[in-house]
């Protein structure tokens, strides 16, 4: 989704629909991203935060190596790439069903986070980051160290809070005392570090030539963080106002309760389930997600589902997983009504097409 407010880069223009007077989506600077992986300068000025889009690399630069660095291809195989990464999220989650017990049929339920839902309507990355989440439960599990270190290397380049897994990772080996394990694992980090340190300085050179678009580059991390946690309660009681006819208006405010509801009930869920010695891999990574939720979230960014879905559909991932696990098919009812409020963004979309195929 591209809207007019953001320039579109001169070479994309003629193949790119713009929405009018629409800032458009994060998807669309991804897009970008897929065509210019090594920050070009002429391409400097059309990203809203060009070192964010760029530290979040993995997914458009494996449509650019996939494209052969050909640009009349990188946007099919970009759109390719994101199928890919919904599938073998289903199938890993499939897979890890059979391992424990369960009817494969499970793995379906991976449609249902909102980073699968959001990637397909937007385009954006993070469905490859809830993709590594369900193979990092899994690899954990069956102790496949090789792939496990693969998913730690590759989570942190999809998306910052990526890191989180190898923190995971590597407290779950300190608090075991295996020290030269933990050691092993921090290194997956280096890959990453080394990538935004290239950004960093790639745009940091570039800022200093192009002074009009300091601002943008000074963008280190996401601008919804460092709030405190008041946020999401504030916009239970203070919902977005929308501009629509009143009752549509009030079921769409009813709407986005119901899934701020959700994300608690699955919070709170997360909490209780951190109360087991010892702790495994999968309650380290509830507690970084957790952290992020509760300390680092403005009140602006609670406003809409996708803003606060998408990052934190591993949080509620790792949240339902354990309960689903033991039979508690309840955790569904909260993951089904941030999934709902997410379809009923969609809803528009699907008309418009409905529309056109009748």
């Amino acid at each position: 989704m591209s809207g007019d407010l953001h320039p579109v880069p001169p070479q994309l223009a003629a193949r790119t629909y713009t929405f009018r007077a629409s800032a458009g989506y994060d998807g669309q600077f991804y897009r970008y991203v897929a065509h210019d992986p090594w920050l070009r300068a002429d391409w400097a000025s059309y990203y809203d935060a060009p070192r964010m889009r760029h530290y979040r690399i993995l997914v458009p630069l494996l449509a650019w190596l996939m494209a052969a660095g050909r640009d009349q291809y990188v946007d099919t195989v970009y759109v390719g790439l994101i199928l890919c990464w919904i599938f073998l999220g289903t199938h890993s989650l499939a897979r890890y069903a059979v391992e424990e017990g369960h009817n494969p049929a499970w793995g379906l339920a991976f449609l249902l986070l909102p980073a699968t839902l959001t990637s397909l309507d937007r385009m954006t990355v993070d469905v490859a980051l809830a993709a590594l989440c369900v193979a990092f439960l899994r690899y954990a599990k069956n102790e496949s160290r090789g792939r496990l270190y693969l998913v730690l290397v590759l989570a942190p380049l999809v998306r910052e809070t990526g890191a989180l897994l190898i923190a995971a990772q590597c407290l779950y080996d300190l608090a075991g005392k295996r020290w030269r394990r933990a050691a092993g694992f921090a290194t997956a980090i280096l890959p990453a570090a080394v990538w935004f340190v290239y950004v960093w300085n790639r745009a940091a050179a570039l800022a200093a030539a192009q002074a009009e678009i300091r601002t943008n580059y000074a963008i280190f991390v996401p601008r919804w963080l460092f709030h405190p946690v008041i946020g999401i309660v504030v916009k239970l009681f203070r919902p977005l106002q929308y501009r629509f006819h009143p009752w549509l208006n009030h079921a769409i405010q009813a709407a986005d309760a119901l899934s701020l509801c959700g994300l608690l009930a699955l919070m709170a869920l997360a909490v209780w389930g951190l109360r087991r010695r010892p702790w495994d891999r999968e309650q380290w990574a509830i507690l970084g997600f957790l952290a992020v939720a509760l300390a680092a979230s403005a009140p602006s960014f609670w406003g809409q589902v996708y803003n606060y879905a998408r990052p934190f559909s591993p949080l509620i991932f790792f949240a339902a997983a354990r309960p689903l696990r033991n039979g508690m098919l309840w955790v569904l009812a909260p993951v089904s009504l941030i999934a709902l409020r997410v379809l009923a963004q969609m809803a528009p979309q699907a008309a418009g097409i409905l529309r056109a195929l009748w």
